[in-house]
């Protein structure tokens, strides 16, 4: 029976991971399995170097809004895009109906 040891990663090697996933639009798994560790490490890692409590955090350039938030400004845009044709479809029809009546 093989008996597995775990990696240790360097410091640098840790810190390039993390810029690297910081600085990538894709997501932390892509990263992860580019850099062949596992997710939940990096996720850890990430964690870990961006929070205050550390004495250099990295900062974390990533974008402003979160999925969630993006999703919920889709909604409202859609939403709002709907009122508006449905405006528009009510003034072509009140427009056609004004023209038929001036003939």
């Amino acid at each position: 029976m093989k008996i597995k040891t775990r990696r240790s990663h360097s410091i640098e090697f840790k810190t390039k991971a993390v810029e690297q996933s910081l600085d990538s639009p894709d997501t932390v798994n892509v990263i992860a399995h580019r850099l062949d560790i596992n997710p939940v490490l990096l996720s850890k890692w990430r964690r870990k170097m961006t929070s205050k409590s550390t004495s250099n955090p990295i900062k974390n350039q990533g974008p402003d809004k979160s999925y969630k938030d993006l999703e919920r400004q889709v909604r409202k845009l859609e939403k709002q895009l709907e009122d508006a044709q449905l405006e528009n479809d009510v003034l072509k029809k009140a427009k056609a109906y004004l023209d038929s009546r001036k003939e």
